[in-house]
């Protein structure tokens, strides 16, 4: 049976959005191949997990053995290179600015003899926190390896004193910290960044498909009369026009997930059920917000420019780069009324922490009632379009019909 001659419902809706994506090649390539290929460019970005040889500058003005120490201990770094040795600050200073380096180094005159005679010289680090992220890994590289030169030091010394090993560690250390890192000690990127960009890059292209998808019915002339002609309820509607998106959505993201959890070994300590149900109401979620979107804009193009405004900077709310709680009230409550931010929560829960569930509930109770909460406008929406477009014909014709009286 073709679809012309199904029933008014469901499965005309359906299959009438399974025509409409293939005949439009730039909808079915943005549907699957597109997110799938950034997806995999954002892979071969993050693939090395860590970021490794930074340059960094050096001027050593004591040019003493414990400085060349020094030098070669930072070398010796794998996060850090030793990329130019200069004699001036200023040298120095234009790596820096011309960005040959991340940062400089700077050992000072005297500084051995310094040490020697018990005073505390000081090592300065000058780094570019424009590049946070690679300005504080210079940072705590090189302060390693300085205190490590420095303890060893300090420990010849105190031995030379007559002091015992034990006592001369204790002298050097009296509070000693150990840190420890819980849920990504090895400080990945794959695990910080890749899984968490993945998903916000999926975010928009499944409101982007809504947009499209109900825009397109939005602004045509009767298309939303002509959609409550074929499916006979706003909920059949939505439904079928939604739904080739949801399985097109949730196939992207496991794959995603595939790969991400087997081919790049990310962590997942938590509970599949509620890591496939968290990403399924997010997909839902999204695709609700993108067409309710649609519908209260004039057109197909405010109506993507406004979904790019709520979506696109939702990364910098999800609190993941910066976290929430030093966020401004606004910034705060843009990040709550998003999707992706209780997505994004509950998957860091069940990837690397290990959550119980009882401390997913809430999040996944939050990210639910942003469902409904948008399923509910959409609806309401599609209702109201729907019988303003069936009222028109009917107040036209009644108007030619006095015309002609």
């Amino acid at each position: 049976m073709t679809s012309s001659h199904l029933p008014p419902g469901f499965r005309r809706i359906w299959r009438r959005e399974l025509r409409q994506i293939a005949t439009r090649p730039a909808l079915a390539f943005m549907l699957v191949p597109l997110p799938l290929i950034l997806f995999l460019a954002l892979a071969v970005v993050f693939a090395p997990g860590l970021p490794r040889d930074l340059p960094v500058a050096v001027v050593d003005l004591d040019g003493s053995t414990t400085s060349r120490q020094i030098v070669r201990m930072v070398d010796a770094t794998s996060d850090v290179e030793v990329v130019e040795q200069v004699t001036t600050l200023s040298e120095a200073r234009q790596a820096l600015v011309a960005q040959r380096a991340y940062a400089i180094l700077m050992i000072p005159a005297e500084m051995e003899h310094d040490l020697l005679l018990g005073q505390r010289p000081e090592v300065v680090v000058f780094s570019n926190s424009q590049f946070l992220t690679a300005g504080g890994i210079v940072g705590r590289s090189v302060s390693t390896a300085v205190s490590t030169v420095s303890a060893g030091v300090s420990l010849r010394l105190l031995e030379a004193k007559g002091i015992g090993t034990d006592r001369a560690m204790d002298l050097i250390t009296p509070i000693p910290v150990q840190q420890s890192p819980l849920f990504n000690p090895s400080l990945d990127y794959i695990q910080f960044l890749l899984s968490t960009v993945m998903p916000t890059v999926l975010q928009i292209f499944i409101c982007a498909t809504a947009v499209l998808s109900f825009s397109r019915e939005h602004h045509s002339p009767n298309g939303m009369a002509r959609l409550l002609r074929l499916s006979k309820t706003p909920a059949r509607a939505i439904l079928g026009k939604l739904l080739p998106y949801t399985f097109v959505g949730t196939f992207v993201l496991l794959l995603g997930d595939v790969l991400l959890f087997s081919f790049f070994d990310a962590s997942f300590r938590g509970n599949v059920i509620v890591f496939f149900l968290n990403g399924f109401m997010f997909i839902l979620a999204c695709q609700a917000m993108g067409a309710f979107i649609a519908l209260l804009a004039k057109d197909t193009t405010g109506a993507l420019g406004m979904m790019g405004l709520i979506v696109a900077p939702s990364f910098g709310f999800a609190g993941v780069s910066f976290p929430r709680f030093g966020m401004t009230a606004f910034s705060q409550i843009w990040g709550a009324i998003i999707p992706l931010t209780p997505y994004l929560q509950l998957r860091t829960d069940q990837t690397l922490r290990g959550a119980p569930l009882e401390y997913s509930l809430p999040t996944m109770a939050w990210l639910f009632a942003q469902l409904v909460v948008f399923a509910t406008l959409l609806w309401i929406m599609t209702r109201k379009t729907m019988a303003q477009e069936t009222a028109e014909p009917d107040v036209a014709s009644a108007t030619s019909k006095d015309g002609k009286a």
